[in-house]
């Protein structure tokens, strides 16, 4: 399984009941799917770098929106359901922007097999050569 971090960025008059049941539809796919939820984050609303345009127009006709609310989702997955995620987010039509990260992990560092790459095994390395020329 692969630690992704997906943000997102929804509509600022979108609904809570709305991205909550949206959050659901997405945790159990992930999860029926044998992976796991690490976080959810609100990061509320912000003012977006630039105008996004929305898919459809909303209710009161507007298409255009210079603020968004951003949310983030940490999960452990295979990248199959990582597409199925993304599915799911790109029909929704409260979500204006999303996208997929690989995250980093501080273990992800441990659990590098070449000795040369993996910072904690040089650090043994070192603290055991450090003694030898002592000597």
């Amino acid at each position: 399984m692969v630690f992704y971090e997906c943000l997102m960025t929804a509509k600022n008059t979108a609904h809570f009941n709305t991205l909550t049941a949206l959050m659901k539809d997405v945790s159990l796919k992930i999860v029926s799917n044998g992976g796991i939820v690490r976080s959810i984050q609100n990061h509320g609303i912000r003012q977006l770098p630039h105008r996004f345009k929305a898919k459809y127009a909303d209710r009161d006709g507007n298409r255009y929106y210079e603020k968004g609310r951003f949310i983030s989702i940490f999960y452990d997955a295979s990248p199959n359901v990582m597409r199925q995620v993304e599915g799911i987010l790109n029909l929704d039509e409260e979500i204006l922007r999303n996208t997929h990260l690989k995250a980093k992990n501080k273990f992800m560092d441990v659990n590098n097999v070449r000795e040369n790459k993996n910072q904690y095994v040089q650090e043994i390395l070192m603290e055991e050569e450090e003694p030898a020329r002592r000597k």
